[in-house]
């Protein structure tokens, strides 16, 4: 396994590689840290899983959909980008001005460092960390946020969050991931989807959840004709994993989040227009938690939160 940094646009992008395989993992760390691309290997082929713009220029253009961003610290919206935390009233920016929502929180788009960069022949890691002070409109919570990428041939990708209270107070917090997943060569009407999810729920006219359904989608459901564009809550469990299947190419791309209470215990499902993607997103909230409470964490001075996700192939 090796690493390497290269130039991209005004960005460098570190890039984790398998040499034996092919596999790779493209990630920019000035650009909220974003992975741009991901290329997995299953029986000899290579498949672009995750591909957010060959090019500077196509990648930012495609800025509003928030492609492979972590969210944090807050995932989805916030009405009206208005809350009370502890009987303290706080008005955040409005970023989703249609809506009049803040959305996806404050590190999507912002500049990481790099910490650590560690290879040996079975993996490769780089960790980047983020340090906020305080200082954004509605947002008085220091933090640090610390996003380790484990890459290796036998497990894909693993994800590992790191979030410390630097702050002297309690912190409100959600946290997720916005990847756009694609099968090469194939659209949604071509796919299937499998995953635990107990309710799913339905949203207002500002994209904010309000009623929930009970849902059952374990097990093979075929995309074709069908739009999914939902927050879902997912059947607990220590690691929640739900499957993107081509069944022309006989391939599996598995989405995993720890998922037991306080973890990524929500999924957001999401088919574009283009229906060239899919967007599977580990939530640890849902929409507007931080007013309806649901899946609301809350972080002590001083304490750390852990959380992982991942990807591979099978």
């Amino acid at each position: 396994m090796k690493i390497t940094k290269e130039p991209f646009g005004h960005f460098t992008e570190y890039v984790l590689t398998n040499p034996e395989t092919g596999e790779a993992l493209y990630i920019l760390p000035e650009f909220g840290g974003m992975i741009r691309k991901m290329t997995l290997q299953k029986d000899g082929h290579l498949h672009h899983v995750i591909e957010c713009g060959n090019t500077a220029e196509k990648l930012l253009a495609g800025m509003n959909a928030y492609p492979s961003a972590h969210l944090f610290p807050w995932g989805n919206r916030v009405r009206n980008g208005k809350y009370n935390f502890q009987n303290v009233d706080y008005q955040l920016a409005v970023n989703e001005i249609g809506l009049k929502n803040a959305i996806h929180g404050l590190v999507s788009f912002a500049p990481f460092e790099v910490i650590e960069e560690t290879v040996n022949e079975v993996e490769a890691i780089l960790t980047l960390r983020y340090s906020y002070y305080g200082g954004a409109l509605g947002f008085p919570f220091p933090f640090v946020l610390e996003i380790s990428h484990i890459f290796s041939s036998d497990e894909g990708l693993e994800i590992n969050y790191s979030i410390k209270n630097t702050g002297t107070r309690d912190m409100p917090m959600v946290l997720g991931w916005h990847p756009y997943f694609k099968i090469e060569g194939e659209k949604a009407d071509d796919w299937q989807i499998d995953f635990p999810a107990t309710h799913q729920y339905s949203a207002d006219s500002q994209m904010i959840s309000v009623d929930k359904i009970p849902v059952n989608f374990s097990g093979i459901m075929d995309l074709k004709g069908k739009t999914l564009d939902a927050v879902f809550a997912m059947k607990t469990s220590s690691k929640i994993v739900s499957k993107l299947h081509s069944p022309k190419k006989n391939m599996s791309l598995n989405v995993w989040q720890e998922g037991m209470k306080g973890g990524f215990t929500f999924t957001v499902v999401y088919i574009p227009a283009s229906r060239d993607c899919i967007a599977i997103e580990p939530m640890t909230g849902n929409t507007d938690a931080y007013n309806s409470g649901d899946g609301l964490l809350v972080l002590e001075s001083g304490k750390t939160f852990e959380i992982a996700c991942g990807v591979y192939i099978s």
